[in-house]
């Protein structure tokens, strides 16, 4: 599958486990879709700093604002997801949070499926695209463990400098 739609599905999957986490009442359960909800961002932000986003930039060199792709945009996504993860799912502010995530998620698609993949479709052989594809599926952690209620934070390091529960990949192949 190429890129874009490789990308595409991930943005939908996405967007149905916000649906699930808003529709779900019981607090394991929701905590659970969290939980999953976290690990799909995470993988989906890793793939497009790691393998999407530096080939485009690379397929757009000469353009303007080519640069700049997904910097602000990224790092505004993993901050409020740090703070979902921090909130209990039975906590007050709660919903506030998740909405607040989900409305910075739904800009980031509606960006990237309305301006950088119709841009990527002219500009990037169908060849490649379908290269870069197979190369963001083959990206993504083999086992991710995301934890959303708890009191130990995992500090990570690398491109992922957060000091909360978010994640630690287990048992990399």
């Amino acid at each position: 599958m190429d890129a874009t739609r490789t990308l595409v599905a991930q943005h939908r999957v996405i967007e149905a486990l916000f649906v699930e986490v808003a529709s779900e009442g019981r607090r394991r359960a929701r905590s659970s879709l969290v939980s999953r909800l976290a690990e799909e961002i995470i993988a989906h932000l890793a793939a497009e700093e790691a393998v999407f986003y530096p080939a485009v930039r690379r397929a757009f060199k000469d353009l303007p604002g080519a640069g700049g792709l997904g910097g602000d945009e990224h790092r505004f996504l993993r901050i409020e997801l740090r703070t979902v993860l921090k909130t209990s799912v039975g906590h007050p502010s709660f919903g506030e949070r998740i909405t607040a995530l989900q409305t910075l998620f739904a800009e980031h698609v509606r960006g990237q499926e309305a301006e950088v993949f119709p841009r990527v479709v002219r500009l990037v052989s169908e060849a490649k695209r379908v290269a870069l594809g197979a190369e963001i599926l083959a990206s993504r952690p083999h086992v991710w463990m995301v934890t959303t209620e708890g009191k130990t934070p995992i500090h990570a390091v690398g491109d992922w400098p957060l000091r909360s529960r978010v994640s630690v990949l287990l048992g990399a192949g």
